[in-house]
């Protein structure tokens, strides 16, 4: 069992706190951007409900910390982007590859 005191849990606790104030503040990389539920529910333009649905069948990538629940922007691009549908041109632009 590891001892410590009081003021080593305070002081520990004061330099991490510090550091995630200082990466906080530093630039995110385009997309890697954490947005919360109602965040990302302006992003997709889609109701908070509706973002509920999509967590509660596993449709959209998410994650989960206590009860709270956090999107990745990148992962709702690249989701949104799986659902891409071709246009006529590409279409026709396979099917001759296919003659």
């Amino acid at each position: 069992m590891i001892l410590i005191t009081k003021e080593e849990l305070i002081q520990t606790l004061r330099d991490c706190l510090k550091d995630n104030q200082s990466q906080a503040k530093e630039p995110e990389e385009a997309g890697s951007k954490i947005l919360f539920l109602k965040d990302a529910a302006g992003f997709l333009g889609v109701a908070v409900q509706t973002m509920y649905g999509y967590t509660h069948r596993n449709t959209i990538p998410y994650y989960k910390r206590g009860k709270k629940v956090y999107f990745k922007e990148c992962d709702l691009i690249a989701w949104l982007e799986k659902g891409r549908n071709k246009s006529i041109d590409e279409i026709q632009q396979e099917a001759k590859g296919l003659l």
